[in-house]
């Protein structure tokens, strides 16, 4: 995967993604003391012969090797975008996005990433950067489907938002014979008596049922309807009840090719989307999604790479400690990190006071125990 000088300067990223406040080449080399210098870290970056799809292969592994990351076919897939910040015209396929997000147009870079969700773990399997003038985002979407099925991931069920619910996507799925759930927007057409109608004016006409589901209340309504040009589908209608009175309704129009899974199921199975927004908030707050300064495509593609790296490793140290099991229902990566960390400086705090003879240097290996 990574040969020395290389491992040691990817040791050394990995770790200032994690533990420096300034995720830059110029802020991790000036925090972490392994790094020779800013010029050496940029050089491992864009210039060293290493294959970071050869690592991500690795990292994969890993997380195999425990069953609180190892993956399943009672698993999911969620295939999402997010984006990245920036305001300098020479950043590697920046560009100029509408985000949802923040409702308002934004300068940055398009990723697509594909993530591994069940009840125990969540982590990043792969992305695409997307660039204008070449493919489309629900064509890179179907490269990472090729991708994961080549690696063998097997997750029987993918969630995606609208923006891939289209008939080209759910086709190429299904041909791998998964299931699928997604939303549509509310201008999409059903049939129904007799008559094509959008999904929202439908959700006017029909009677729905209250249930309780992982403690929230929605009002649901299901049959298996023709849905625009993915042919037969269950399509839920949702609507979500809220504790506060001055909140708007949360309406859901769900579809999914699961058509005798009960709508419970596929609720739940959709709210599992939610963990790449998680993952995207945690790796933009803690990790340095978005720090990334570099003017050169593959050294901003290895920065995600190892982004992803030190996002797994976190999980599976996590997996290993003493805490895995209260570290595997933590709500945020952030979570992770405090209690990792507490429990390493409470672990060396206790080593030093029963170890009054042991020199400095000794310590200082324990240190770097710590955070390499």
């Amino acid at each position: 995967m990574l040969l020395n000088p290389a491992e040691t300067h990817a040791k050394t990223y990995v770790t200032g993604l994690v533990a420096a406040s300034n995720k830059t080449v110029q802020g991790i080399s000036n925090i972490v003391l392994p790094a020779k210098s800013e010029r050496a870290l940029n050089k491992f970056l864009t210039e060293y012969d290493w294959d970071e799809d050869q690592l991500n292969k690795e990292r994969l592994e890993l997380l195999q090797q425990t069953d609180e990351t190892r993956w399943g076919s009672e698993g999911v897939v969620i295939i999402d975008d997010t984006f990245t910040h920036k305001t300098g015209d020479n950043i590697p396929h920046a560009g100029k996005f509408y985000d949802h997000g923040i409702h308002s147009y934004i300068w940055g870079q398009n990723l697509i990433y594909a993530l591994y969700a069940d009840e125990k773990t969540t982590y990043p399997l792969g992305f695409r950067l997307y660039e204008k003038d070449d493919k489309r985002r629900v064509e890179l979407a179907i490269d990472l489907v090729d991708e994961l099925i080549e690696i063998g991931v097997p997750a029987d069920t993918y969630l995606f938002d609208m923006l891939y619910c289209s008939e080209e996507f759910v086709t190429y799925l299904e041909s791998y014979g998964k299931e699928w759930v997604s939303a549509v927007k509310s201008n999409a057409y059903v049939t129904y008596g007799g008559e094509r109608i959008r999904v929202d004016a439908l959700g006017q006409r029909i009677d729905t049922v209250p249930r309780t589901i992982n403690g929230e209340t929605y009002h649901i309504w299901t049959q298996k309807r023709e849905v625009g040009r993915l042919g037969e589908m269950k399509p839920p209608i949702t609507e979500k009840e809220s504790s506060d009175e001055d909140e708007e309704p949360s309406v859901k129009y769900i579809v999914s090719n699961k058509i005798d899974a009960p709508a419970s199921h596929l609720i739940e199975l959709y709210a599992m989307r939610w963990r790449v927004e998680t993952f995207f908030r945690d790796t933009k707050q803690d990790l340095g999604f978005g720090d990334c300064e570099l003017r050169h495509t593959a050294g901003a593609s290895r920065h995600w790479h190892l982004l992803m790296l030190a996002y797994s490793l976190l999980k599976f140290s996590a997996a290993h400690s003493a805490l895995g099991t209260l570290l595997a229902h933590a709500s945020s990566l952030r979570n992770d990190v405090k209690r990792s960390f507490r429990e390493s400086v409470q672990n060396l705090l206790s080593w030093a006071l029963n170890s009054p003879d042991r020199s400095i240097d000794e310590l200082m290996h324990q240190t770097d125990g710590m955070f390499v």
